[in-house]
């Protein structure tokens, strides 16, 4: 018997911990880090990992307020998900719209996730895409993933099988999504020689690009 495979948005639900813990070692796609920056970045994630989200906050918030993006992203999880602060998905929404306009793939891809869901904003999957498509861009796996999700379902985007696979194939690539590989195989299996051939060309070619007007 074949295995099911659950398709669910990887974004805010099940990717807050590998999220904020890209957030803490690596600046996806940010401008250089700010050295004076880097302590309380450092401080909020120590005290993230021992779930003392107060402490968190209290590191973060300063930064988020001089428009830190990565800042911005983790105060937006920590308010969307009522860890250390009251549950408020209006203010969640406000930090993680920052984030976002400001270039942070991880901002970006979280907004796109609301945006998919419905949740604080009105559902709207050509603005989640837009968002998923801005992270992917700056190399999100959890973005393409998104993104592979909408082009197989043709969730606010015309179903196309290959570009499916190509957004799963590029983040299974980057061993940080779980279900991406599964999701990859699975497609393929129902797809036409002709159709992966064409997922296996786009692909490489996005992969040329540095994920760069890949759609």
């Amino acid at each position: 018997m074949r295995k099911s495979i659950t398709r669910k948005s990887l974004s805010l639900t099940g990717l807050l911990g590998a999220l904020l813990a890209l957030a803490f070692s690596i600046n996806l796609g940010q401008a250089a880090p700010n050295p004076m920056q880097q302590g309380p970045m450092q401080d909020g994630a120590r005290h993230f990992q021992r779930a003392d989200y107060k402490a968190a906050i209290a590191s973060w918030q300063p930064l988020a307020i001089k428009g830190n993006p990565v800042a911005q992203n983790n105060l937006g999880i920590l308010y969307l998900d009522g860890k250390g602060v009251k549950q408020d998905t209006a203010e969640a929404v406000r930090y993680l719209s920052l984030s976002a306009a400001s270039g942070s793939s991880l901002g970006q891809n979280n907004l796109g996730g609301l945006y998919r869901e419905g949740k604080g904003v009105p559902r709207d999957y050509a603005k989640a895409a837009q968002w998923f498509t801005a992270s992917a861009a700056q190399g999100n796996a959890a973005a393409m993933y998104n993104l592979g999700l909408m082009y197989e379902l043709g969730q606010g985007l015309k179903a196309e099988p290959s570009r499916a696979h190509m957004w799963y194939a590029l983040s299974a690539g980057q061993d940080a999504v779980v279900n991406a590989a599964a999701h990859r195989d699975a497609l393929w299996n129902r797809m036409t020689p002709a159709a992966q051939k064409q997922a296996k060309q786009m692909t490489a070619t996005c992969k040329g690009m540095a994920y760069k007007g890949c759609r």
